[in-house]
């Protein structure tokens, strides 16, 4: 057996004994120099393809050591930086524990940080939790519940609670001379709409009202929106003469309110230096929380009170007793420690009649708290009242508020007398005063102050504390909104409710308790549902601000869904003979029907005139001579249409003229029982196809082409400098995909349509801007606006009987009859 120690060495033929030990020092001094060059190897990056954390032995390496420079050895950790640094990517720092970022300072130091670009509601968070959160007009807005919530909102409005925020609607402060303010919005609005700003009923302010304002002089045309609006109150001993109103619009047409008023009045800037032109008046810095315009000569003065109210919209027969619920009346004290003084005090020793209105409010709240639903009060009525912390009369649990049945509702005895009791000291409120706002902000008690004084002064959970009675009481204002007041169409009553208005701090508080009284959150989605329900049109209407913004809005979020799909997958409306699927061409319709050149910017407007309506109305029912009104020829006529056989178009439908054909076929379908449509479109060729396929392969072919190139002069520099990592800058084709984009967008759908009216084989006429399934009327209904030629036109088709209208949706051939009606 051979020794162990012995070893057969090949390339020196022969047996070799291994020596039994090394000497180290000439070891290490053998292979000191080899050390050395293979830690220069590894410190080099000229000739080196791997970066450092890729250089290690396999059994140093870690998966994080790419991000995570920690893992690598102390001694390499400059060169993998150094590395990192030079190839522009920037090292990844990891993320806080959720432990860390959930600690209250880092959470708040998080929120503002966010609230940077968008600003948030007071009630944000309580909704970020529970809602689809939408960034529109400046503001994170609730949009949706993240539970289902159609049928049951619609449930809410008709028979319990619904609630939404109202806060991102901005609020202007009015003030100055009666008629001086009367003769100025008089040029804002027009009295051939309706009741006006200047209207008898609402000066007095014992009445909160709704009107369409418009540039100054400029009506019909330019309208800017809806705004809600309400005069102060004064007292006997207040100076008739200076009136304060409130006006609270849309953040779409905020700043163009503020500048028609400034342009109206001739204001200036009372803050700071500006130049003449409205523009630079009315551009404040961030800064300045309230800005104010003022006028030396008239007096007037206009001041920005947005996002310093809180406003919350409530709907349904049981929003009045959730008030009635929510706010509990305050008395006040009769003696009051000097230490334990509020607002309340002061207010009440500098402005003594507010003891006798605040008694009047108390009493004629009591004599109202057992109605059955808002609608039983006159519409728009205004009441302040003066309630307790919102936060002291909350249920254990979320409990739904009902109203105590009283005698008033037994008319076997005999309709009791209505008690009158003076109107203006109803709506006296000192929510009015900018100072007590401010005070009632700042001396307001936080959430947790209160839990904490709960905790030491309360023995058994639940039982009030001695400061519970010491805080702040909290002045609001509520404005009635009527609802439906046409019985033929809605049952009356119906969407009346309450708009509550609270001074900046209590709305989160506020929000809490209606929700624990049983109202029902929702958001921009359900309210689009109950104005459906309504008939009325509240975000789509043509020619205002907001509905201009909302289709182009719409529009490009249905243009960007549309072309991320495959083109297999893409609907070919060319083939669908549709014009225009994702939004409605007013202008160019208009034009059409009244043989206008298609360059000419003559606009449109949206008929609001009460006496032409309501002769329009007369005329729909075989009762007046529509070619006896005069319909102007740039008019577009609100309309409410109904279906009357299956099928839901949906939004942007298109509403076409009938032919005596359609009338025959929907006879013969009624007698045989046949629920298909009344005509279908003929299928169309698409004329561009072709060509997008030609448009298609040339440009796979010439960026293949440009790849190609790069690819050889990447071979060509490697060629020339070899054992040089060669780096190429990246394609540089934006501008041609750009293009390629534009070109193929244009043939899927052009931006100018050929024709609007002759789009298919029905003469179009007229848009449904919102269409759905009806819950109260168990049918479909929609909103839409027709021309006035279209209109004059249809009665000489529909000679007899109900007029009718064809509705085709924008993804079907098929046509269906729906009755028509003017919406509000």
């Amino acid at each position: 057996m051979a020794s162990p120690n012995l070893q057969f060495d090949a390339d020196v033929g022969g047996n070799v004994r291994l020596p039994n030990s090394v000497e180290l020092v000439s070891f290490a001094e053998n292979r000191k120099e080899e050390v050395r060059q293979m830690l220069r190897n590894m410190a080099s990056t000229t000739h080196q393809r791997k970066l450092m954390h890729q250089s290690l032995p396999i059994h140093m390496r870690r998966r994080a050591m790419s991000y995570n420079v920690l893992r690598l050895p102390r001694k390499f950790r400059a060169v993998h930086i150094a590395q990192f640094s030079k190839s522009g990517v920037s090292e990844k720092k990891k993320r806080p524990s959720r432990k860390f970022r959930r600690k209250a300072h880092n959470l708040l130091k998080e929120y503002g940080r966010r609230k940077r670009a968008f600003v948030w509601l007071e009630t944000h968070v309580w909704h970020a939790k529970r809602f689809h959160m939408s960034s529109r007009w400046g503001y994170k807005i609730p949009l949706t519940p993240c539970s289902k919530s159609y049928r049951s909102s619609y449930r809410a409005t008709s028979k319990h609670c619904l609630a939404h925020d109202l806060s991102y609607e901005g609020c202007v402060e009015l003030s100055g001379a009666e008629t001086v303010l009367k003769e100025g919005l008089r040029r804002l609005c027009s009295e051939r709409v309706g009741l006006t700003v200047a209207a008898k009923a609402y000066t007095t302010g014992t009445r909160a009202g709704f009107v369409w304002l418009y540039e100054d002089g400029a009506y019909p045309y330019n309208c800017l929106g809806k705004v809600r609006f309400v005069w102060r109150a004064g007292g006997s001993n207040d100076s008739i003469d200076r009136r304060t109103i409130w006006m609270f619009a849309h953040p779409s047409f905020y700043r163009q309110l503020v500048e028609q008023l400034v342009k109206v009045f001739q204001l200036k800037n009372a803050l700071r230096e500006t130049n003449h032109t409205i523009e630079d008046i009315t551009r404040n810095p961030t800064d300045i929380r309230c800005p104010r315009y003022t006028s030396k000569s008239s007096g007037v003065e206009v001041v920005e009170l947005k996002d310093t109210l809180n406003r919350f919209h409530l709907t349904g027969p049981l929003s009045h007793a959730t008030l009635v619920k929510t706010f509990r009346l305050f008395k006040p004290p009769t003696q009051t420690n000097q230490a334990h003084r509020t607002w309340f005090n002061d207010y009440i020793d500098n402005t003594p009649k507010y003891n006798k209105a605040l008694s009047q409010q108390s009493s004629y709240w009591m004599d109202i708290k057992d109605l059955t639903s808002p609608g039983e009060l006159s519409p728009g009525e205004v009441i302040a009242l003066l309630v307790q912390d919102p936060r002291l009369n909350r249920p254990t649990r979320r409990t739904k508020a009902l109203p105590e049945v009283p005698a008033r509702y037994n008319f076997a005895q005999g309709i009791p007398p209505e008690l009158v009791q003076p109107r203006a000291t109803r709506s006296f409120s000192p929510v009015w005063d900018e100072t007590i706002r401010k005070r009632i902000s700042e001396e307001m008690k936080t959430t947790h102050e209160l839990n904490q004084m709960r905790s030491v002064e309360t023995l058994v959970p639940g039982e009030p504390c001695v400061s519970e009675t010491r805080l702040q009481p909290l002045p609001i204002l509520l404005l009635q909104s009527p609802g439906s007041q046409d019985a033929d169409f809605k049952r009356l009553g119906y969407g009346s409710g309450w708009e509550v208005i609270v001074p900046a701090g209590y709305g989160l508080a506020v929000w809490h308790s209606l929700m624990m009284w049983g109202a029902k959150p929702v958001g921009q989605k359900e309210l689009d549902m109950v104005a459906l329900e309504s008939g009325c049109d509240r975000s789509s209407v043509p020619d205002t601000v907001l509905g201009q913004d909302e289709a182009s809005h719409k529009h490009t979020d249905a243009l960007n869904r549309y072309f991320n799909r495959p083109n297999n997958k893409r609907v070919n409306y060319t083939k669908l003979a549709i014009a225009s699927p994702f939004r409605c061409p007013w202008t160019q319709l208009v034009q059409e029907w009244n043989n206008a050149q298609p360059s000419s910017d003559r606009p449109y407007f949206v008929l609001r005139d009460q006496e032409s309506l309501a002769k329009l109305k007369l005329a729909l029912d075989r009762k007046f001579n529509l070619h006896s009104i005069g319909l102007p020829p740039d008019a577009l006529i609100p309309v409410l249409l109904t279906l009357k056989t299956r099928g839901n178009p949906g939004d942007n439908a298109i509403i076409c003229l009938p032919n005596r054909g359609d009338f025959r076929t929907n006879k013969h379908n009624r007698l045989s029982a046949v629920h298909g449509p009344v005509y279908v479109e003929p299928a169309r060729k698409d004329p561009q196809g072709a060509e997008r396929i030609v448009l298609r392969a040339q440009h796979l072919k010439t960026l293949k082409r440009l790849r190609n190139r790069r690819v050889r002069e990447k071979k060509r520099l490697q060629r020339a400098n070899p054992g040089v990592l060669v780096r190429i800058p990246k394609a540089n084709n934006r501008a041609l995909v750009e293009e390629q984009l534009k070109r193929m967008a244009e043939l899927w759908l052009p931006a100018t349509p050929a024709t609007i009216r002759n789009q298919c084989t029905r003469e179009c006429f007229g848009y449904v801007t919102q269409g759905g399934f009806s819950l109260s009327e168990g049918t479909v209904n929609g909103i839409g606006y027709v021309t006035a030629k279209g209109l004059v036109k249809l009665f000489k088709i529909c000679t007899k009987g109900t007029v009718k209208v064809l509705v085709r949706g924008t993804r079907t051939r098929g046509y269906r009859f729906a009755t028509m009606r003017l919406a509000c």
